[in-house]
């Protein structure tokens, strides 16, 4: 029996982003490339097309240049709030992305005809996720997905190669 681990694809948008042109508009250059280690994986068919892969985008946190001094003002015994830990939530709601990156990147989904509505973002608001049929995933990230054959366990995966992003939405 074949067995599919979870894709999951980490794309980051600076907080910068104003705004993502449309796919037509964008130059792609590779964002991340990997060598596949031949001893333990081999690269087998091109994904089917129609088939369904959870797709979760990694959004840029904010405010993390703040957290050393956030986190020496609990721990530091001559700190006043020393002691006074945060929450889950209290951290959570220090370094979300700003809500122009989150719009940015969720604009841009729905220009490349993911709808809206089939998005959710996290709970920590650090991941925007939703299912793409494999052909989605190819042109969000012009990438290739492959079932890839684990040499010791009988269990595939899926992968690719390398995907790309529009170099004008990474401010380069």
């Amino acid at each position: 029996m074949r067995f599919f681990t979870a894709l999951v694809v980490s794309v980051t948008c600076l907080s910068a982003c104003h705004a993502l042109p449309s796919p037509a508009s964008t130059k792609y250059v590779v964002h991340e490339k990997r060598d596949t280690d031949a001893r333990f994986l081999v690269k087998r068919d091109l994904m089917d097309k129609t088939r369904s892969l959870p797709i979760r985008i990694g959004l840029a946190q904010n405010e993390l240049h703040r957290g050393y001094d956030w986190l020496m003002d609990v721990a530091h015994p001559s700190s006043p709030n020393y002691g006074k830990h945060w929450t889950a939530s209290d951290v959570n709601k220090a370094f979300a992305p700003t809500m122009e990156s989150i719009y940015a990147v969720r604009d841009w989904l729905v220009s490349s005809g993911i709808d809206a509505k089939r998005m959710s973002l996290s709970d920590n608001k650090g991941w925007i996720g939703f299912d793409a049929t494999v052909e989605e995933a190819d042109q969000l990230f012009r990438a290739r997905y492959y079932e890839h054959e684990h040499r010791d366990e009988n269990k595939y995966s899926v992968g690719c190669d390398e995907y790309v992003f529009g170099s004008s939405d990474l401010g380069t």
